[in-house]
């Protein structure tokens, strides 16, 4: 399978010199001011990120990226039909309600046709304070033709491969998006008409809970349709080479997002092929979303995104 391809950046540092004879008192003083400038400067970027990722994770932070989607066999009702696509909202206490719910309403201000949600919805939460709020707060998404989601590893209670999954957080996610408007299509497929023509919504489980039934998924989608699927992890698109579709999306890299991961270390969220933006396929495209909210409490390299699908 084909994709597009990065070229990571590298930094090759300079030999080491001799320094020669000892220096003079004039420059070891010179140099000893011009260390402090420099971690002066380093600590002055470093608070204003910290500043940055605790309070100014808001609408002046938040992206709205719009792009047009070809999808083939694509009918005539559903060229330029807008589709709003969120994901990874990590509701928590890193990730607050009243930013989120400035979200909810730049969607809605947007007035889409659609809005397609990719999973992680919450992050740890093991005694649900957060998941109440989180099903009125998508209770309030707009769309003309509906509101449909897919769950990601967090739904799941997966913080990583092989982790330990929590049957009764999935069923009380699934069953709260339910009862609030949102259609969950966990390995299910979805015909959504318009002026009596199809577009079909296929969503599935997530790859690192084993929960991906991709046959199963597809079993109900008609030859010669258009087919956006819903997947939370974008490298789920190896299990899809046997079935057609036009588009897939997804979230769950973060961007690469650079996080705090305590103890004065850094660390990327790994995704060596799938990091963000729109890719080719064999099958398709792929488009994979920086997401909304977080993971820990310190966020580098990439904003906050509402992304916004045309369809031609």
């Amino acid at each position: 399978m084909s994709s597009q391809v990065v070229n990571p950046r590298t930094t090759v540092l300079p030999p080491i010199r001799d320094q020669g004879p000892a220096m003079s008192q004039k420059t070891a003083i010179g140099q000893h001011f011009r260390h402090r400038a420099g971690a002066a400067m380093g600590m002055l970027g470093f608070c204003t990120s910290w500043a940055v990722s605790q309070h100014g994770q808001g609408p002046e932070w938040l992206q709205v990226v719009a792009l047009d989607l070809p999808l083939p066999h694509l009918p005539e009702a559903w060229r330029g039909r807008r589709i709003v696509h969120l994901s990874d909202f990590h509701l928590s206490r890193t990730v607050s309600q009243a930013f989120l719910d400035c979200c909810i309403q730049r969607v809605n201000a947007l007035d889409p046709d659609l809005v397609l949600l990719t999973g992680d919805y919450i992050t740890y939460d093991p005694f649900g304070r957060f998941r109440k709020r989180l099903f009125t707060m998508l209770g309030r998404l707009r769309a003309t033709h509906g509101v449909y989601a897919c769950l990601g590893n967090h739904d799941y209670g997966l913080t990583g491969p092989g982790s330990g999954r929590c049957s009764f957080r999935l069923r009380d996610i699934t069953c709260g998006l339910r009862k609030h408007g949102v259609v969950v299509l966990r390995n299910a497929a979805r015909a959504v008409h318009l002026d009596g023509q199809a577009l079909w919504l296929v969503g599935v489980g997530d790859l690192w809970a084993g929960d991906l039934r991709a046959d199963r998924a597809f079993a109900k989608v008609p030859p010669q349709q258009p087919v956006i699927v819903l997947v939370h992890n974008p490298r789920a698109v190896d299990h899809f080479k046997d079935y057609v579709y036009g588009a897939v999306v997804s979230g769950h890299t973060h961007g690469r997002q650079i996080k705090w991961a305590g103890s004065g270390r850094y660390r990327r969220i790994r995704n060596r092929r799938y990091h963000a933006g729109l890719y080719d396929l064999d099958g398709g495209k792929l488009y994979v979303t920086r997401g909304l909210g977080r993971l820990g409490s310190l966020s580098f390299s990439a904003r906050p995104e509402i992304t916004v699908l045309r369809l031609i």
